[in-house]
């Protein structure tokens, strides 16, 4: 029994140092991107009461992504509370922030297998489905928020025709697609002697998804969410040129927000560094927005939005490691007792 305990107890060392490293890792990481040098000068020279405003968004846009969540698994027949999915979503934004693609974001897979035995299948299903859906959202908003608004009212009612129809065309797209095609693409990728193991569970993963893929209700309710969060962080970027003492429509701002968003994505850098600042100081150069100030608002929203989530997902993480620690281990007992 001591040797056991021993056993036990070293374990628990090794991985609360490891969760240390990692999260000491992750928040140098997020302290160097921030460049927090900048958003002290930039904090210097504006307003603050909107920054605050800003950054309290956090809280709705957090929740939002947690319910989007709930929502997906609950169609695959799985419940997590909203206190229980609210740290994994924290983790997987900051894993998600830190690595090329957000593919980090997989990571939620692995922890709602561990917490609520989850198949891995099904969490990997429903990440690939939010980024994947989320991306192509953003950039089917970009495009019709860039192109249409200029053409007036008739701009506008194609505005809301192409949200309609984007938010339906996966159906369409899948059930013109061959699962066939799907088939033979996976197993010449899982035909390797590595990856062969795998093979089995990402047919499942496969399947999971085009189920997703093919409710019309699952891709509506998602897409109400996803674009309720678009138009929150949107409204953040108003509050920061508001502080600068700019001032865009909330339509521009969810452009500028999109646009941004898929730049830094498919940058496939950490944190989209530098491409989406970049491309968030060009679009709202083209809203007249001057570059100083344009530029001001890129350092602003990495200290309102991108610093802040990623040290709550840091505290989430040690938080979930700790209870993953502390869950006593199974006692062998016999009949007798």
């Amino acid at each position: 029994m001591s040797h056991a305990w021993l056993r036990r107890w070293q374990s628990l060392r090794r991985r609360r140092l490891l969760a240390l490293l990692i999260g000491l890792a992750i928040a140098a990481a997020v302290v160097w991107v921030s460049h927090p040098a900048s958003i002290w000068h930039s904090l210097q020279e504006v307003d603050t009461m909107p920054i605050l405003v800003a950054l309290l968004l956090n809280i709705p846009i957090v929740a939002l992504r947690a319910i989007r969540a709930q929502v997906i698994l609950g169609f695959l027949g799985h419940r997590v509370s909203f206190r229980s999915m609210v740290p994994v979503q924290l983790v997987g934004q900051t894993s998600s922030t830190i690595t090329p693609a957000a593919s980090g974001d997989y990571v939620r897979a692995y922890i709602w297998r561990r917490t609520h035995t989850i198949p891995v299948r099904d969490g990997a299903a429903v990440v690939t489905f939010e980024r994947v859906y989320s991306l192509y959202l953003l950039v089917a908003v970009a495009l019709l928020l860039i192109i249409l608004p200029r053409h007036g009212f008739i701009g506008w009612v194609g505005v809301a025709a192409g949200l309609i129809a984007a938010t339906m065309a996966p159906v369409v797209v899948e059930l013109m697609a061959p699962p066939a095609l799907e088939r033979w693409a996976l197993t010449r990728i899982t035909s390797g002697r590595f990856l062969s193991r795998f093979a089995e569970g990402a047919f499942e993963m496969v399947d999971n998804l085009r189920n997703l893929l093919r409710s019309p209700v699952l891709l509506a309710e998602t897409s109400a969410i996803t674009l309720v969060i678009f138009a929150v962080s949107a409204f953040q970027l108003l509050l920061l040129l508001d502080s600068l003492g700019d001032t865009i429509r909330i339509t521009q701002a969810v452009a500028v927000y999109a646009t941004s968003q898929v730049g830094g994505i498919l940058s496939t850098l950490p944190f989209g560094l530098g491409a989406s600042d970049a491309i968030l100081v060009t679009v709202l150069a083209g809203y007249s927005v001057s570059v100083a100030d344009s530029a001001s608002a890129a350092v602003l929203a990495r200290a309102v939005s991108t610093l802040p989530l990623a040290l709550a997902g840091l505290i989430a993480y040690m938080r979930l490691d700790g209870q993953a620690s502390s869950d006593p281990a199974p006692v062998a007992t016999s009949e007798g007792e």
